[in-house]
């Protein structure tokens, strides 16, 4: 056989097994996508409205009592008429020192560090499923009672932060542990990055949303900000619980074509282990490109949701206004970023053009060398310039995002089967080193002005590239041998070769229905009938794959 056959005879193949599967993006698969976007949304919405409402909380009393030359007969009236009104509304004010406010911005992120690593240990036993259903409702909770605890004790406020972040912590590693076993070889990048678009939309609308919900006059309006998005977090339960399973074989109304395309071409274990190889694993050079990469990424991304509004404040000298609009500006471009750079990605594999690992890092270093072009371009804007610095800005972060297809899809590259765990121990490492962001860029920036503020740009930008370096260097696209046992089989079926050439090949494959009543999963969507009439109309090769979906 000439290379050429050799390599049309798997597009082919690759070809119509994806045509067998119809109805893409209403398929199970992409319900499970939509659902983990949603996930996604409602942990980054629930970390980032403590900022919002806690300007509302504690300039309340500015707000309504500022006294001007203007409003002071006004103001001595509404005392006047309503000083019992007014003392209540005293009393609900807060009044709180940079020191502890810092504490009640920072709590969420102290818990969310705490569980990763936890939480992908447990989806890997449990399933993703269970993890993150736990993680909403009591996240939701948590943010709910929010006000409640505010108005009580301030600990109690910082305690209730740190629990919604506590159990928001593990919402990635189980998304992760669910792509494992839903995600196919050619949609990997889609449907992670569907799912991670979620932290993108979080950014568009949470800080608009609550600006509106401020302006409530009930109850002094900023408690509507927890409601909202806790209330949200608390009816996704529903929907979550209905339609996401832990694997294709435990889905009630996956149709049996789509199961084939989900574990074409897959590696899998026959045993559930997730006992994690550490020695091997913490000097693996693909792993650790991956943590490089995850660090500098969050760091920047840290950097942008602390200090952003005050660059453009400060710098561009945009108005409060303006400011929450350009502010939420550059997560557009952040969204729509991810949702061709997947596409792009697994066309590219598809199309056989590059290697998995040539296309992450194809995506990783564009990503990080585009980014960090742009921050130091805006180095060097000040508010004379200040719609090439915001479109500079966008840009850059619009780049950043590209890096979604290449490092935090790698966990499923390099160890499928540790998928979970190792994006819990990649996130904990991030996000430890991400908390240094805000305190580096304070040091930096005392007297607040554009060359000590170009001084972080550059600190940006070389981030940036340090990320572009060590992932194209040590980074890989295919499993790593410690990720892998003696008991895997890769499903990859044979090509053109019927039962009547390979009569050895049927008598040593177990039945599907046998496969799956040995684990104690049954499949309502194949039965012993569907199984009879397969083997009658189909060749080995698709017995093959229909028996090898939980080997």
């Amino acid at each position: 056989m000439s290379k050429k056959e050799d390599k049309e005879k798997p597009e082919k193949l690759d070809h119509e097994i994806e045509e067998s599967c119809t109805g893409k993006f209403t398929s199970c698969r992409w319900m499970i996508g939509y659902m983990c976007c949603a996930a996604r949304f409602s942990q980054s919405a629930i970390r980032q409205l403590i900022g919002m409402a806690t300007v509302c909380m504690t300039l309340q009393r500015a707000v309504e009592h500022q006294v001007t030359p203007k409003n002071m007969e006004e103001f001595i009236a509404n005392v006047s008429l309503n000083a019992s009104e007014v003392v209540e509304k005293e009393e609900e004010d807060f009044t709180w020192s940079s020191e502890f406010e810092g504490t009640v911005l920072a709590a969420f992120n102290f818990g969310f560090i705490a569980s990763p690593i936890i939480g992908g240990y447990i989806a890997g036993y449990f399933g993703g499923k269970r993890v993150i259903t736990f993680s909403l409702i009591v996240g939701s909770l948590a943010t709910i009672l929010t006000p409640v605890a505010a108005r009580a004790d301030k600990a109690l406020l910082v305690f209730m932060r740190a629990v919604a972040g506590l159990v928001m912590g593990a919402v990635d590693p189980a998304i992760q542990s669910l792509w494992s076993k839903w995600a196919p070889m050619y949609e990997k990048s889609q449907l992670t990055t569907c799912s991670y678009s979620g932290l993108s939309i979080a950014g568009i609308t949470t800080f608009l949303v609550s600006g509106y919900l401020c302006t409530i006059q009930l109850d002094n309006g900023w408690p509507f900000i927890f409601y909202v998005f806790g209330g949200f977090s608390l009816l996704l339960v529903f929907p979550w619980l209905y339609l996401v399973y832990d694997s294709p074989e435990q889905h009630p109304r996956i149709k049996m074509e789509e199961i084939k395309y989900i574990n074409h071409g897959k590696s899998t274990s026959i045993k559930k282990s997730i006992h994690p190889p550490w020695p091997k694993i913490l000097t693996s050079l693909p792993f650790w490109a991956i943590v490089v990469a995850h660090v500098t990424y969050t760091w920047v991304t840290s950097w942008v949701l602390a200090y952003l509004p005050k660059y453009l404040n400060n710098i561009l000298k945009f108005s409060v206004e303006e400011d929450g609009i350009v502010s939420s500006i550059p997560f557009v471009g952040r969204l729509v970023s991810g949702a061709v750079c997947g596409y792009l990605s697994d066309w590219l594999q598809r199309k056989r053009y590059f290697t998995t690992g040539t296309v992450r890092k194809i995506f990783q270093s564009i990503g990080c060398v585009g980014c960090a072009g742009c921050m130091i371009g805006i180095s060097f804007l000040d508010h004379n310039n200040r719609i090439p610095a915001v479109c500079l800005l966008i840009m850059g972060l619009t780049f950043q995002n590209f890096t979604s297809v290449a490092f935090r899809i790698n966990h499923l590259d390099i160890a499928p089967r540790y998928a979970g765990v190792l994006m819990g121990v990649t996130t904990t490492v991030a996000m430890s080193a991400g908390l240094s962001a805000p305190f580096i860029t304070s040091a930096l920036i005392e007297e607040d002005t554009a060359e000590e503020w170009k001084e972080v740009f550059w600190i940006v930008a070389a981030l940036n590239v340090v990320g572009a370096i060590i992932f194209a260097i040590f980074a890989k696209g295919e499993v790593q041998p410690w990720a892998i046992e003696s008991t895997v089989k890769v499903i990859d079926p044979p090509i053109d070769e019927s039962s009547e050439t390979r009569p050895d090949v049927k008598s040593d494959l177990p039945a599907y229905i046998d496969v799956i009543s040995d684990s104690g999963v049954v499949n309502p969507a194949f039965t012993i009938k569907d199984e009879d009439n397969l083997n009658q109309a189909h060749n080995v090769s698709e017995v093959y794959e229909e028996s090898s979906t939980k080997l």
